[in-house]
C-alpha cells in the first residue's frame, strides 16, 4: 500500500509513522524540515522535501497513493487563520482529485459539527467540506483536547505554581493523548475495506475538569499546583507576546469559550483511547518539566 503522511514531525505525525513502519510499510513523508525524518528513512519510509502551502508540491508528492493522512497545521503567527486553513484544504483537495487518491484519513476536531464558534476547528470544518467534495472516500477523526497542550503550561506551573487558561476551572473535557489518536489513524489507515464518509470521535479513558487536571499534574511533578482562569485579555497578551497574532489569538480565545459552554463536545458515542492523564502526566510530561526546570 502506498501511504502519504503530512507533518510526520508533529506529534500525531511522528507517532503514526512508526506505526505505519512497525506493519511493514514504507510511506511517504511530506516534510518541511527532512532533517528531523532522517531516521525513518533509514527504516525504509521516503520523504518527499516542500511545504504544504505549495499546492504544486502536495499534488507531485501524493502521486500515485493509495491513501492519504491530512493533517492541517496552525499556523500561529497568520493574520488570517481559517483563511490559511482553506489554501491548505484547497491543496490537499487538488491533490485528491488530480491523483485520484481513493482514501484520505483526515486529523480533524471534536465541534467541527458547528459552523461556528468554535474559533480554529470552524477551520477544520472547512477542509472536512473541501476534502468530501473530491469524491474520495473519507474518514474524519475528530480528537478532544489534546493532552499534550498542558506542555504550553510548563512554564507557568515552574513559576507560579498554577495553570492559566481562559475556561472555567469546573469545565470538563475527555482530554486524550495525541499517541492514541495515531494509533486509530494507522489502524484506519492500514484498512483498505471501508467505502464512504466516516466521522471518529476521539475522546481519552476519563472526562474530567481543568481543576483536577492541574492537580494530576501537581501530583506528578510532586510540586502544588492550582488552576486560575485567565481573562481573554490576559491570554490574549499571553498568547501574542509568544509569537501568536493577534487575530489566531482571539481563534483560539473563542475556542475556550466555545469548551466553557460546553460546545466542544462529542456528538455520538466516541472511541476512547487507553492513556490516562495521570500516566501521561508521569511518564511524559514530567520528563520535560524536570528536564526544563532542571
Amino acid at each position: 500500500m502506498k501511504i502519504a503522511v503530512t507533518t510526520p514531525t508533529g506529534n500525531i505525525g511522528r507517532a503514526l509513522t512508526i506505526r505505519l513502519l512497525g506493519a511493514g510499510e514504507q510511506p511517504i513523508l511530506l516534510a518541511r524540515q527532512p532533517e528531523k525524518v532522517r531516521e525513518f528513512i533509514e527504516q525504509g519510509a521516503t520523504v518527499q522535501h516542500g511545504s504544504l502551502e505549495d499546492k504544486e508540491f502536495v499534488v507531485e508528492a501524493t502521486r500515485g497513493v493509495d491513501v492519504l493522512f491530512w493533517l492541517t497545521p496552525a499556523d500561529y503567527g497568520s493574520r488570517d487563520l481559517r483563511v490559511f486553513q482553506n489554501t491548505l484544504g484547497d491543496n490537499a483537495a487538488a491533490a485528491v482529485r488530480t491523483n485520484k487518491i481513493p482514501r484520505v484519513v483526515d486529523l480533524s476536531s471534536v465541534g467541527a459539527q458547528l459552523a461556528q464558534g468554535t474559533g480554529p476547528v470552524v477551520g477544520l470544518r472547512d477542509v472536512e467540506k473541501k476534502l468530501e467534495a473530491t469524491g474520495a472516500h473519507i474518514t474524519h477523526l475528530r480528537p478532544g483536547y489534546f493532552m499534550e497542550n498542558f506542555f504550553m503550561t510548563a512554564g507557568s506551573m515552574a513559576s507560579h505554581g498554577a495553570v492559566f487558561l481562559p475556561v472555567p476551572g469546573s469545565a470538563r473535557v475527555p482530554f486524550i493523548a495525541t499517541p492514541d489518536i495515531a494509533a486509530v489513524a494507522a489502524e484506519r489507515i492500514l484498512d483498505a475495506t471501508w467505502t464512504g464518509r466516516s466521522v471518529i470521535e476521539l475522546v481519552g479513558p476519563e472526562e474530567i475538569s481543568f481543576e483536577e487536571a492541574a492537580t494530576r499534574f501537581g501530583d506528578a511533578i510532586g510540586k502544588k499546583v492550582s488552576f486560575s482562569e485567565a481573562t481573554p485579555g490576559q491570554t490574549r497578551e499571553a498568547l501574542t507576546a509568544m509569537g501568536v497574532h493577534e487575530n489566531t489569538a482571539n481563534l483560539f480565545i473563542e475556542l475556550y469559550d466555545a469548551i466553557g459552554q460546553g460546545k466542544f463536545t462529542s456528538e455520538a458515542s466516541p472511541k476512547k483511547g487507553t492513556t490516562t492523564l495521570n500516566s501521561f502526566a508521569k511518564d511524559v510530561f514530567r520528563p520535560t518539566f524536570d528536564a526544563m526546570t532542571r
